[in-house]
């Protein structure tokens, strides 16, 4: 993987779909544990490192629908790399880092197998009618409706 600046990070941000959110938390997990590994003699920017890890973990925790059950099996996987970001944190054994990023390189990888597949997808209906809204103010402050409408309509057979 790439190494990426901050404003790298950020311009993906700010155009990402919830899935490629998802995709960049677990990229900026594994770098800020690899950025701990670099600094590991720095124990204020060792800490700091693993504790964004951390959020960004908290983060994808946060965001599970637990009704599913694949959401009960992720959120053992990132109990698991959690434990293995303290574990990393107190003792600093290299072997806790590799567990991390096999994990998250994991379901990394299968999160970016979904969204090369949903790229791949067409549209469930074609020659679908288009529907543009908006609103807009006139000269006195009034606001009005705009509605523009394609006379398409219906689907291809």
């Amino acid at each position: 993987m790439e190494k990426l600046t901050t404003e790298d990070y950020v311009a993906r941000i700010a155009s990402a779909t919830p899935l490629q959110l998802v995709i960049i938390s677990y990229e900026l997990i594994i770098k800020y544990v690899d950025d701990a590994v670099d600094c590991i003699d720095n124990a204020k920017l060792f800490e700091f490192n693993l504790n964004k890890a951390r959020a960004f973990l908290d983060d994808l925790k946060n965001s599970l629908d637990m009704s599913f059950e694949v959401s009960r099996n992720l959120m053992s996987l990132y109990n698991y790399v959690g434990q293995q970001i303290s574990y990393f944190m107190f003792n600093k054994e290299n072997s806790h880092v590799e567990e991390i990023k096999k994990v998250i390189g994991e379901l990394l990888d299968g999160w970016k197998t979904i969204e090369n597949e949903e790229k791949d997808k067409t549209p469930l209906m074609e020659n679908a009618q288009q529907l543009y809204a908006g609103l807009t103010y006139d000269k006195r402050g009034n606001l009005s409706e705009y509605v523009e409408t394609d006379v398409k309509r219906g689907f291809k057979a």
